[in-house]
């Protein structure tokens, strides 16, 4: 198989990945006390931040169901995506090491870095 061949369609990648996100945005949103209590960790101090940053996964998907239906931006809007995914694991490890929360938020910094290598590989500007 060659590299420029994908076993998934890239529009069903996209459907995809706007799903994942789409369902990890509106958890952390809509279920702030029971997320919180499941990962072990205190109520945040300001709210607002909280919501900012579930706030990023709903843009990443709007972002992604942009790129499904304008393919000549598809390429673009993938790329700011994978690069975000690739701050958001980057931002995930450093802060659950350097605050020292618990190990199981390791799991949504590997995801981000996970999805920013697939977006990437699909829709990486290589030849």
């Amino acid at each position: 198989m060659d590299r420029t061949e994908s076993v998934i369609p890239p529009d069903r990648l996209l459907r995809i990945a706007a799903a994942y996100h789409v369902v990890a945005g509106l958890v952390f949103a809509v279920f702030p006390v029971d997320a919180l209590a499941n990962l072990a960790l205190d109520p945040p101090r300001y709210w607002a931040l909280w919501y900012a940053a579930c706030s990023a996964p709903l843009v990443m998907a709007g972002l992604l169901q942009l790129a499904r239906r304008r393919a000549d931006l598809r390429a673009g809007l993938v790329a700011a995506v994978a690069l975000w995914n690739l701050v958001a694991m980057v931002l995930g490890i450093f802060f659950v090491v350097w605050s020292e929360l618990p190990a199981v938020l390791y799991g949504p910094a590997v995801a981000a870095g996970m999805w920013a290598w697939l977006l990437w590989g699909v829709y990486s500007p290589d030849p």
